[in-house]
């Protein structure tokens, strides 16, 4: 096996280039030199920068980015027709000004970033201009005011005009300013670069506040790709961007459950999930393999991470990638989609520290209630006497049991729920504190998360940091330094599993806990809450690490060169302790009820190692109408990955738990292994427009895994796409002033698939032992075909798509179709049984995804309250196309949640029988087939499909998908003054589920028995009855079949959020920028026809008894100073 390798340095020298001695420098030379960002300093950047004949307003604004300030004007301080030509080469700003604007006799006023333009002789907040006749100045009105942006902070430079007049002033650096009016009914008009100009009639007001709205910037916004940035306007592939202020909007702990909802494309599927622990499903358009991982591929600042080691709070934007255009950059590990998360930078500046926490309270969102004491009791019975058995309660058992005080005595059947579960804090507190200059920028963030369980022994505790550092050592060169550590250390109890599937199974007639503390014990030897407090417990400690170094070279005008090295380090020690415990009877301490006699522990290790290494060559050059934009890259990935384990039991007590303390005998083990693979690529990128109108893209990658051998290890993924801005053509000029924008955009391209098992192609030996001379003796043998021809998944995929901006990018939509084809899936293809080896995976299954997304979105102001409201929808058609002759694939068992994947259905879809209602009468079961002998009337009347005068497995069909079809989203936000009301409702559709166990048998075999049975089961009085008679033990009835497969569409207001911002003259005061505070709900309102089963509708499908989802009350408090 040949795994790609490059020179690694040990992992004892990386740390000491990324260890704690250059953190404490890095966060103490940033903080220092963060108070020496200054005015000259500003002045003193070297800007390179080329402008041909341009308006003014674009040579500033080319300005603006190689300077990296904004610039603030008047548009009237320079000709209309104003042209000029610009080109320098590393000269300072101060020149470049000059140079720029003495010939229109324009002046400028530095403050922080921001530089305000003003004609020669004027000063911020001064009057200026002329009064045109008809207007006496003896009657001038002096009005005094102050102008903020949208977020309440005064703007500086905002020009102020008299309408029909040339009278005006200009904000002063806190965004005051007085003008003299002629009367008091007189308008002003506001306007400011890159804000909407805003008309203020006076109405006999003397002091005004005003607030101004950003333009829609939609157009300039630059948006995170693979291995590079673009601009929204000039893509052409299909990409959806979420700002991190969106994300924080929802105060959770897992980062993909800030996602969910808001954009089109991305499934997220929330099964729950204990502390530190979430079960989260993401899928990018689809399911695209039966084989190998489905989970989209996730870039953080360059370097694959996983999304739930991200704070939400360092998180700038998140990219999701989801045509072939943008994800085959990245080949082989995005035929699923990417995620390009991209984390906060330091800005130029004073210090600036923010802080933001919360405490929430959670909640189970699955709380089946049982039924009724003597409605279950009498149920019962008619199961009992329906099998031919007694009644199992007399009329004299039921009146005790019923009218009974004492329920430690008298127990009800199932209250295990109300003893386990129970509301549970977390708190989270985010503190970041960044600054620095030109030549020194750095950003220190720190987090401490205190998770607790909504059942006993269960508990996460988190701190996380995260430093990110930039050091300009030249106008050429750069370097950047990047170093994350988390640390979770989760508490859960050993059999978790077991707390939850006993809350509902063999606890009945139970008490969970007596007085004096003793537990309990059912008929089986069961008590959840005896599970989750004494059954022993699992602590999981992960230390995560990740270190990256990148260097950048700008070697020409236009030509840059940037390296990146990448350490992530995994390390996870698990500890799972079963203790010995002995439970008596409570009223007879003589009697032991359960006994566990011997304690045992599992000690884990498990370490991974991954180093990355990127190099980019970028060439940029715009000529005339012409802009080329070019890339070459090359990337190398190892990654070493170790595992030990060892058993021992027979511990002297429960709180000695070291390995080496247990039993050493036979009954101890230990066990281990070790892996490597590698991954070496070759990547490309061409973007070229024609007056920013006629858009290409051009990329390829060249893929070389260490998974795959000979002509297969390497593989090529092409992609090419290509956009019309068809608002840019002359012929629109007349529809501008309404679709200021509108592009037409397709691609296609191939991605790939390399998540097969490692080592596949080689020969494997398994131990086997047999007779030699009657003795017996170890060797070894091949038990399985190797297969060296297996290769890589292949999805191919179309995409065409348009972008529409209304009225000024008040009104925004995006619509994508999509087709992909995913083919080489791996599957085990029958071999004649003669070889005498099992067959091994080839590549064979073809998969098919295709579907539409929309987006729609609006932002406006009524009076003095602004809104923004955002909705998508996704439709995904899944289809398995071939399966080369093998399958169909079938899991899970008749009377619980199964499926199938078959051909010409979507993956896992649900399995089972037709039914026809319930038998009503005997003569109806006499003429009818059924299943098996015993029917009788208040049965399942299963339906022989295939006419062959038998219910068996061949009737059995397809019930419906266990994966959304649909999607929807939308996002709505409220401001006025200083309160802004943030919701965000979520949902699916086109999904089924089907609940099995406890909370499908009908109290059949002694489960949990749900109180919509209540008078609801069929009896020859009640004939017209949503359930089956009841009976005992014999579980036919609860075959899966579609008269009880259940609706799964919901609807969910996910989150909730009332936030109120104190007027920034209050905070000031006491020297702070800014400070809100919130209050939120998470899971609150849910509609869904699962509500009357007390089932959230993400659960898992069957016997529901995974740790739960929860809903979330959260206070929260947000400090910038």
């Amino acid at each position: 096996m040949e795994i790609l390798r490059y020179y690694v340095p040990k992992p004892s020298l990386i740390m000491k280039i990324l260890g704690v001695p250059i953190v404490i420098l890095m966060v103490a030379a940033g903080l220092v030199m963060a108070e020496g960002s200054s005015a000259q300093e500003v002045l003193n950047r070297t800007v390179s920068m080329e402008a041909e004949n341009e308006q003014v307003s674009s040579v500033l604004s080319k300005l603006e980015k190689a300077a990296k300030v904004r610039f603030t004007y008047v548009p009237e301080i320079f000709p209309k027709s104003a042209k000029t030509t610009l080109r320098v080469q590393n000269e300072p700003l101060e020149k470049v000004l000059i140079r720029l604007l003495a010939p229109y006799e324009v002046d400028y006023q530095l403050t922080g970033n921001y530089i305000i333009l003003k004609k020669a002789g004027t000063k911020p907040g001064s009057e200026t201009g002329a009064i045109l006749p008809g207007h006496a100045q003896s009657k001038d009105v002096a009005v005094s005011g102050k102008v903020t942006d949208d977020k309440g902070e005064g703007l500086p430079g905002v020009s102020i005009i008299l309408k029909g007049t040339q009278r005006g002033t200009t904000t002063d650096i806190q965004g005051d300013f007085v003008l003299n009016v002629p009367e008091e009914s007189s308008v002003l008009v506001f306007s400011f670069v890159g804000y909407l100009q805003q008309e203020v009639s006076l109405q006999g007001r003397a002091q005004l506040t005003v607030q101004l709205m950003p333009e829609d910037r939609a157009l300039s916004e630059v948006i995170v790709v693979g291995y590079g940035t673009q601009k929204k306007v000039s893509m052409t592939s299909a990409v959806s961007a979420v700002k991190g202020e969106e994300l924080l909007r929802r105060p959770v702990s897992n980062l993909a459950q800030n996602l969910q909802g808001i954009t089109p494309g991305l499934t997220i599927v929330d099964n729950g999930g204990g502390p530190g622990q979430s079960n989260v499903t993401i899928r990018v358009r689809g399911i695209t393999t039966l084989s190998g991982d489905n989970n989209p591929l996730v870039i953080v600042d360059g370097i694959e991470q996983r999304y739930s080691d991200i704070n939400p709070d360092d998180v700038e934007s998140i990219s999701v990638l989801k045509d072939a255009s943008s994800t085959a950059i990245y080949g082989s590990r995005a035929a699923n989609g990417v995620l390009m998360i991209t984390t906060k930078r330091a800005q130029s500046g004073k210090i600036a520290v923010n802080y933001h926490g919360f405490y929430a309270s959670q909640r189970s969102n699955n709380n089946p209630e049982h039924m009724e004491l003597e409605p279950y009791m009498r149920m019962q019975n008619i199961a009992y006497q329906n099998v031919g058995s007694p009644a199992k309660y007399t009329e004299a058992q039921i009146q005790e049991y019923v009218n009974a005080t004492d329920r430690y005595k008298y127990p009800l059947p199932y209250t295990m729920a109300e003893a386990v579960l129970r509301a549970a804090p977390q708190i989270n507190n985010s503190l970041s504190i960044s600054g620095g200059n030109e030549n020194f920028k750095t950003r220190v963030s720190l987090r401490y998360q205190d998770q607790q369980g909504i059942i006993p022994n269960s508990q996460s505790d988190l701190t996380d940091i995260r430093i990110n550092t930039d050091f300009k050592v030249s106008s050429k060169i750069n370097f950047g330094a990047d170093i994350n550590y988390k640390y979770v250390a989760s508490l859960a109890p050993s059999n978790e599993f077991k707390v939850f599937e006993r809350l509902k199974h063999g606890s009945i007639w139970t008490v969970p806990k007596y007085p004096d503390g003793t537990y309990g014990i059912s008929a089986q030897g069961e008590n959840a809450l005896m599970y989750a407090e004494i059954n022993g417990t699992n602590r999981i400690k992960n230390d995560y690490v990740t270190g990256s170094l990148k260097a950048g070279w700008d070697i020409i005008d236009g030509l840059n060169f940037t390296s990146q090295f990448a350490v992530r380090k995994d390390m996870v020690a698990g500890k799972l302790f079963f203790n010995a415990y002995t439970i008596n009877d409570y009223y007879d301490k003589s009697i032991v009820r359960k006994t566990v006699p011997l304690s045992s522990l599992t000690e884990s290790r498990q370490n991974s190692q991954e180093f990355t290494w990127n190099n980019l060559l970028t060439y940029t050059k715009t000529a005339g109408n012409h802009s080329v934009t070019a890339l070459l890259g090359y990337s190398q990935i190892e990654r070493n990955a170790q595992n030990l384990s060892a058993y021992r039991q027979g511990f002297y007590n429960n709180d000695i738990q070291s390995i080496s303390q247990g039993v050493n005998d036979a009954t101890k083990s230990n066990d281990g292994f070790e892996n490597q693979w590698g991954l070496r690529s070759y990547f490309s990128r061409l973007n070229y427009a024609y007056k920013d109108k006629y858009l290409f893209e051009a990329n390829a990658r060249y893929d070389g895994s260490s998974r795959f051998t000979g002509s297969k290890q390497y593989s090529f993924f092409p992609s090419f796409s290509g956009g019309w801005r068809i608002s840019e053509e002359r012929f629109w000029n007349g529809l501008s002033g309404t679709v200021n924008e509108l592009k037409f955009r397709g691609s296609w391209g191939k991605t790939g698939n390399q998540a097969v098992a490692l080592y596949s192609y080689y020969p494997t030996l398994n131990l086997a032992t047999y007779s030699f001379n009657g003795v017996p003796v170890q060797g070894y043998v091949q038990r399985q075909m190797t297969n060296e021809d297996i290769s890589w998944e292949t999805t191919t995929q179309h995409n065409i798509g348009t972008d529409v901006q209304l009225f000024g990018g008040r009104i925004s939509a995006t619509i994508d179709y999509y087709k992909k084809l995913t083919d080489g899936i791996l599957l085990v293809l029958p071999v004649p049984g003669t070889l005498g080896l099992q067959p091994t995976a080839q590549n064979a299954g073809v998969v098919e995804n295709k579907g539409w997304e929309f987006s729609l979105g609006g932002r406006g102001k009524i009076g003095p309250v602004k809104s923004e409201i955002n909705f998508n929808y996704s439709i995904n058609n899944n289809n398995v196309k071939n399966l080369a002759g093998t399958g169909p694939y079938i899991t899970g068992a008749i009377n619980e949640a199964r499926y199938i994947t078959a051909e010409g259905m979507p993956i896992n879809s649900f399995w089972g029988y037709k039914a026809a209602g319930l038998f009503q009468t005997q003569e109806e079961v006499d003429k009818a087939v059924k299943i098996g002998e015993g029917i009788k009337p208040g049965d399942v009347k299963y339906l022989d499909l295939n006419s062959d005068g038998k219910i068996d497995a061949g009737d059995m069909t397809y019930l419906g998908r266990s994966f959304p079809k649909y999607l929807f989203g939308s996002s709505m936000s409220f401001e006025y003054k200083g309160f802004s009301l943030n919701l965000l409702l979520q949902g699916a559709a086109g999904v089924k589920t089907n609940l099995s166990g406890a909370l499908g048998d009908y109290g059949n075999l002694e489960g949990f028995a749900h109180k919509i049975y209540t008078n609801n089961y069929w009896t020859p009085e009640n004939p017209g009855a949503r359930f089956p008679r009841p009976t005992k033990f014999d579980v036919r009835n609860t075959y899966q079949n579609d008269r009880e497969m259940l609706n799964a569409t919901y609807l969910r207001l996910k989150n909730i959020q009332l936030r109120y911002q104190i007027p920034s003259d209050l905070t000031r005061r006491i020297s702070l920028d800014r400070v809100a505070v919130y209050v939120s709900g998470t899971n609150l309102l849910t509609f869904s026809a699962l509500n009357e089963w007390n089932i959230d509708p993400e659960s898992l499908a069957g016997r529901v008894q995974d740790y739960p989802q929860t809903s979330l009350l959260t206070l929260g408090l947000n400090i910038q100073f």
